[in-house]
C-alpha cells in the first residue's frame, strides 16, 4: 500500500526529516525522467509538506524553550531547517511543469491584494504556511491549479525567517512569476481583455489595480507582476543591508524579467485603453530601469562593473586596441535610439523615452481617446529582438553590397548587441555562429579593399574564445572564399586563404571535436590561386589537390575532389603562366574523362572544363591542340548523346580557338583559318544551334586576329567587320553584335601596325565616330584611353607634317573627355609618352616646325611632371631626352637642360637602357662619362637607386 501524505507527515518526528526531503526529491527527479508528471507532483508535494511540518515543529520547540527556559541537555531537540532544504524545496517546486489553467466560463474574480493566494492542489498546506507567517485569509477561488511560482514564494517567506537568501533564488523564482503573466496574457484575446462595462470607481479589498469586471486571467497577471516586483524589492533590500554582498546581487535578468512583464501589462492595458493603469505600469518600469542603474552603475566598481565589463567581452566582436574600432562603434552609435526597446517572451513591447517623453506615434488597432483636454498620449509596439531578429538584419546588409559600409554597418550590429547585452537592454539575446558568419559574408560580398582581413580578424575572434561562440566549417570556408573574392587586387591572397586552411586542419588535429576541413574549403582556397593569376599559383594548386587526395585516402569522407575542384586546378594553371600548364590542364580533362567513363559522375566534365583547357591552349598559342579539342567535343558529344551530360561547344568555345589562332606563329595560315572557323560558325547558327553564334566576342577575336596578323588586306577587312557591326549593332539595333570599346581598340591597332598612309585619317575617322555613337548614348562604345592612346600611336608613326601638335590636341581632347565624366578616358602614362614620341620624331628641315615639336615636347613633359596622378617613367625621360637631341641644337643652353633632365631622371630612379642610349647620343663620350661619373661619385657602377623604379630591373655598368 502507497505512503500517503499524511503518513509522511506522522514520519517526521522520528526520522531525520532533511533526509526524507531528499529521498522525495530524488524520487520526483527520476520521475521527470521518465516523463511522470502525477509522480514527479507528488513527491514534490510530500518534500514541501514535510518542510513545512519541520518548520512548524521548530517553530513549536522555540515556543516551549522561551516558556520553560533553556531546554535539558538530553531533550531530543528538532534543528533548525538548513538552507539547502529552503533551496532544494524551492528548486523542486520550480521543477515542476507549467501550472494548468482552468476554465474560466464561471470563475469570480480574484483577489489581487498583497495577501497570497491558495494555489496549492492541497489548500491545507497553504493554510498551514498561512498560519506560520501570520497570516488567516484564504481565498477559495482558484483559477490556476498547481501554481508552483506561488508556492515557491510561501517556501522562500518561510525561509526569510531563519536565512539570508542568495540572490539567484530570488531570480529563479521572479523569472518563474514572469512566466506566469505571459501565460495569463497569452491567453487573453480582446473579448476576454474586459468582461463587461469598466467601472474605474470600483476596487477589491482597497487596492485600484484591478476591477471587479476584470478578466481573471487579467487579474492573475497583474497579482503575479505585483509579486515578481515585491521579490525584487526584497531581494534588492537584502543585498543592502548584507553589505552589497555579491552573492545577494539581483542579477540582470531579474530586473529585465519584472520590466518585461509590467510593459506587458502596460500593453493589456492600452488595449483596453486605460490610460491611468498603463501610465502606472509604465512608471514602474521606468523606476525598475533607473533602479538598475544604480545598481549596475558603470562607473561603480560595485557588483555591477564586472559583470559589464565581462559582457562586452563575451559578445563584443570588436577587438579592443584597434584603429577599427572606433569606425565601427560610430555606426553603433548613430543606431542607437533615443528609446530604450522592451521585451518579454514572445509577445509585443513598449518603447518608452528614458526622459519620460512620448515616442514617435504609431497607428494601432485599438485606442481610446482620453475625455477632456488631457494630451493624448501614443506608444510604439514593437516584437521582441531575438538572435532570429539579429540574423536577419545582419542578412539583409549581406545581400545589400552595393551600398558601401553595408559590410561595416552589418558589424556594427554586432558591436550594438554588446551594448544592449552590457545595459541589460537585451539580456540573453546573444550572437550565434550563424551571426558571425553572415558578418564574415558580408566582408566577402563587400567588395571593398581590406575586406579579406576584416573578415579573418573575426574568424580569429572566434578562434581564441573572445566570444563564447566557436567557428563553424562555414566560417572557415567563408573567409577563405573571402580572399578568393579579392584574389585579383590583393597580391597573396591565395597564400593567406592557404593559411587559414591549414590552421584549421592543425587545429582539428589536436582537437578532433574541432570542424574539419571540408571539399568547399579546400575549393575557395584553390579559387584564391586561380583568380590571383599568381606565378606559382598553378603548382600550388596541384599541391593542395594531391593532399586533397591524401585526405580522402585516411579516411576524410568531407575531402573529395570533384568537378567543380578540378575545373578550379585547371583554371588556376590557365591564369599562372607557367611553362607546360596548359598541357597539365588537359591531362587533368583527361582524367575527368577517363574517370567519367567508368561511373564517377562527380568527376564528370562539364562544358567549363573544356573551355578552360581550350583558354589555356589560346593564351599559349597552340592552335593545333585548341582546333583538335574542339573536334572532340564534337565527337564526344555525338558518341554521349544518349548517355547524355557531354556539353557542345558553344560560342566561347569558339572564340577560345580564334584567340588561338590570333597568337599563334603561322600568321598566314592562321588568318585563313580564323576565317573558315567564322563561316562555320555562321552555318551552324543557321542550321539552329543556337548555343553557337557570332556575337560581339567572336567579331571581336576575328578582328584581333586579323590586326596581328601583318597581312596587306588586314586593314580593309577589319574596317569591313567594324562597318558590319555597326550596321547590326548600332543602327540595327542588335546587341549581341554591337561593337565594343575593345572592338574600336583592335581595329585602331590593325590601323597602326599596317603603316599604311591612310592610317592616320581613318584612326582620327574611327575615334570621332567613336565619341559621336558615345554622346548618343551608346555606352559598349565609351572612348577609353587606350583608343586615344593608340589613334596618337598612329599619328605619331605617321608622316604628316604637324602632326605633334595634331597628337597634342587627341591629348587635350582626351583630358577634355576624362574631365565630362567618362573616367575611362583618363589619360595614362603611355598617352603622354606618345605625344613626346610624335614631337621626338618630327620631320627635319622645317625649322617652324621643328620649334613646334619641341614646345609640345616640352609642355608634355611638364603637364605629366606636375600631374596628380602620374609620374614619368623611364621612358617618358628618354622620348624627351630624344626629342632634345633631334630638335634643339647643339650649345651650352642644350648640355644645361641634358644636365637638368638627367639630375631629374636620377632621383626619380628612372634610368633604364632608353635614357642611357640617348644621353650618350646627346654628347661626346668624354662628356658622357664625365656627366655620368660626377653623377655617380667618381664611380662607373651606377647606383642602385638611379634604376629602383624602372619596371624592368636594369643596373648598367658603364665601362
Amino acid at each position: 500500500m502507497a505512503e500517503t501524505p499524511t503518513d509522511i507527515a506522522g514520519a517526521v518526528e522520528t526520522s531525520n526529516v532533511a533526509d526524507t526531503i531528499s529521498t522525495h526529491l530524488q524520487r520526483a527527479a527520476r520521475a521527470v525522467s521518465k516523463s511522470d508528471v502525477t509522480k514527479q507532483e507528488y513527491e514534490v508535494e510530500a518534500a514541501e509538506r514535510a518542510l513545512v511540518q519541520w518548520v512548524d515543529d521548530y517553530r513549536g520547540q522555540s515556543a516551549a524553550d522561551d516558556n520553560i527556559g533553556t531546554p535539558d541537555a538530553n531533550t531530543n531537540a528538532q534543528p533548525k531547517p538548513d538552507v539547502a532544504v529552503f533551496e532544494d524545496v524551492i528548486g523542486g517546486l520550480l521543477s515542476l511543469p507549467p501550472p494548468y489553467v482552468t476554465s474560466t466560463a464561471n470563475a469570480e474574480p480574484i483577489d489581487t491584494s498583497d495577501d497570497i493566494n491558495s494555489q496549492s492542489n492541497s489548500p491545507e498546506i497553504t493554510q498551514q504556511i498561512r498560519s506560520l507567517l501570520g497570516k488567516s485569509k484564504n481565498n477559495a477561488n482558484i483559477l490556476i491549479t498547481n501554481n508552483k511560482s506561488e508556492r515557491a514564494t510561501q517556501v522562500l517567506d518561510l525561509m526569510e525567517a531563519f536565512h539570508e537568501p542568495m540572490g539567484s533564488i530570488y531570480d529563479d523564482i521572479i523569472a518563474s512569476h514572469g512566466g506566469d503573466v505571459l501565460d495569463c496574457l497569452s491567453h487573453l484575446t480582446m473579448e476576454q481583455l474586459v468582461v463587461g462595462e469598466i467601472d474605474e470607481d470600483v476596487s477589491v479589498d482597497g487596492d485600484d489595480t484591478t476591477s471587479t469586471q476584470d478578466s481573471p486571467f487579467y487579474q492573475q497577471a497583474w497579482k503575479s507582476a505585483k509579486t515578481a516586483l515585491q521579490l525584487l524589492n526584497r531581494s534588492e533590500d537584502l543585498y543592502r543591508e548584507t553589505g552589497k554582498s555579491s552573492s545577494r546581487l539581483p542579477s540582470i535578468s531579474s530586473y529585465v524579467t519584472t520590466m518585461d512583464v509590467w510593459k506587458a501589462l502596460a500593453i493589456g492595458a492600452e488595449e483596453k485603453g486605460d490610460e491611468k493603469k498603463r501610465d502606472e505600469a509604465l512608471e514602474t518600469v521606468k523606476s525598475l530601469r533607473q533602479r538598475r542603474l544604480d545598481v549596475y552603475s558603470l562607473e561603480d566598481g560595485e557588483g555591477g562593473e564586472q559583470g559589464n565589463n565581462s559582457a562586452r567581452s563575451k559578445y563584443s566582436v570588436i577587438p579592443s586596441g584597434t584603429n577599427t574600432v572606433e569606425d565601427v562603434l560610430a555606426f553603433a552609435t548613430n543606431l542607437l535610439s533615443k528609446t530604450i526597446l522592451g521585451t518579454f517572451g514572445s509577445g509585443f513591447v513598449g518603447v518608452h523615452d528614458v526622459r519620460g517623453s512620448k515616442a514617435s506615434p504609431t497607428p494601432r488597432r485599438h485606442t481610446k481617446k482620453p475625455n477632456g483636454d488631457s494630451k493624448q498620449r501614443n506608444y510604439h509596439i514593437v516584437p521582441k529582438p531575438n538572435t532570429d531578429t539579429i540574423n536577419g538584419v545582419l542578412k539583409a546588409w549581406m545581400v545589400t553590397p552595393n551600398i558601401s559600409d553595408a559590410a561595416r554597418r552589418a558589424e556594427s550590429i554586432l558591436a550594438q548587441l554588446a551594448v544592449w547585452q552590457s545595459n541589460g537592454s537585451l539580456w540573453g539575446v546573444q550572437p550565434n555562429v550563424v551571426s558571425y558568419n553572415t558578418c564574415i559574408n558580408c566582408w566577402k560580398e563587400s567588395g571593398i579593399n581590406g575586406a579579406a582581413a576584416r573578415a579573418t580578424e573575426i574568424l580569429t575572434l572566434l578562434e581564441d574564445s573572445s566570444t563564447d561562440v566557436y567557428p563553424d566549417v562555414v566560417s572557415y570556408s567563408s573567409c577563405m572564399g573571402a580572399w578568393a573574392e579579392c584574389s585579383y587586387r590583393e597580391v597573396g591572397a591565395g597564400r593567406k586563404a592557404e593559411e587559414i586552411l591549414t590552421r584549421m586542419y592543425t587545429r582539428s588535429k589536436e582537437d578532433d571535436s574541432l570542424p574539419k576541413p571540408n571539399t568547399r574549403c579546400f575549393n575557395a582556397v584553390l579559387l584564391a590561386y586561380a583568380n590571383g593569376s599568381w606565378t606559382g599559383g598553378g603548382k600550388r594548386a596541384l599541391e593542395l589537390l594531391r593532399f586533397m587526395e591524401r585526405l580522402h585516402s585516411e579516411g576524410y569522407d568531407d575531402v573529395r575532389p570533384d568537378a567543380y575542384t578540378l575545373n578550379i586546378v585547371m583554371k588556376a594553371l590557365t591564369n599562372c603562366g607557367e611553362s607546360g600548364a596548359a598541357q597539365k590542364a588537359n591531362q587533368i580533362l583527361r582524367r575527368m574523362e577517363e574517370s567519367f567513363s567508368k561511373g564517377d559522375t562527380r568527376l564528370q566534365p562539364d562544358l567549363l572544363s573544356y573551355n578552360i583547357v581550350l583558354d589555356a591552349f589560346a593564351k599559349k598559342g597552340d592552335a593545333e591542340s585548341a582546333e583538335s579539342l574542339l573536334n572532340q567535343m564534337y565527337l564526344r558529344a555525338e558518341r554521349g548523346s544518349q548517355s547524355g551530360g557531354i556539353a557542345k561547344p558553344n560560342t566561347y568555345s569558339y572564340t577560345a580557338l580564334l584567340n588561338a589562332y590570333a597568337r599563334s606563329e603561322d600568321k598566314v595560315a592562321a588568318v585563313r583559318k580564323a576565317e573558315d572557323l567564322f563561316n562555320d560558325i555562321e552555318r551552324r547558327y543557321a542550321a539552329g544551334e543556337t548555343d553557337v553564334r557570332a556575337d560581339t566576342s567572336v567579331y571581336n577575336a576575328l578582328i584581333n586576329c586579323w590586326a596581328k596578323s601583318g597581312d596587306r588586306k588586314a586593314l580593309y577587312r577589319v574596317t569591313q567587320i567594324l562597318n558590319l557591326m555597326e550596321e547590326l549593332g548600332l543602327h540595327g539595333d542588335d546587341s549581341e553584335v554591337q561593337p565594343t570599346s575593345r572592338t574600336y581598340c583592335s581595329v585602331l591597332d590593325a590601323l597602326s601596325r599596317s603603316r599604311n598612309w591612310k592610317a592616320y585619317q581613318q584612326s582620327l575617322d574611327i575615334l570621332d565616330r567613336m565619341e559621336e555613337f558615345y554622346s548618343n548614348g551608346y555606352e559598349s562604345v565609351r572612348p577609353c584611353a587606350r583608343a586615344y592612346s593608340i589613334v596618337i600611336s598612329t599619328i605619331a608613326r605617321s608622316r604628316k607634317r604637324g602632326k605633334a601638335v595634331k597628337a597634342q590636341e587627341i591629348l587635350h581632347r582626351m583630358e577634355s573627355e576624362y574631365r565630362k565624366g567618362n573616367t575611362a578616358a583618363r589619360p595614362t602614362v603611355y598617352s603622354y609618352n606618345a605625344v613626346l614620341n610624335a614631337a621626338a620624331y618630327t620631320s627635319k628641315g622645317d625649322e617652324k616646325e621643328q620649334e613646334e615639336a619641341f614646345k609640345v615636347a616640352c609642355l608634355t613633359f611638364d603637364q605629366l611632371r606636375m600631374s596628380d596622378y602620374l609620374q614619368p617613367t623611364h621612358v617618358s625621360f628618354g622620348t624627351f631626352l630624344k626629342a632634345i637631341q633631334n630638335l634643339m641644337p647643339s650649345s651650352d643652353v642644350r648640355d644645361d637642360l641634358v644636365k637638368s633632365v638627367f639630375r631629374r631622371c636620377c632621383r626619380d630612379g628612372q634610368v633604364g637602357d632608353l635614357v642611357l642610349r640617348n644621353m650618350k647620343g646627346l654628347s661626346s663620350p668624354e662628356v658622357y662619362q664625365t656627366l655620368l661619373k660626377g653623377e655617380a661619385g667618381g664611380n662607373y657602377d651606377l647606383p642602385k637607386s638611379w634604376s629602383a623604379n624602372v619596371r624592368e630591373s636594369l643596373y648598367v655598368h658603364v665601362g
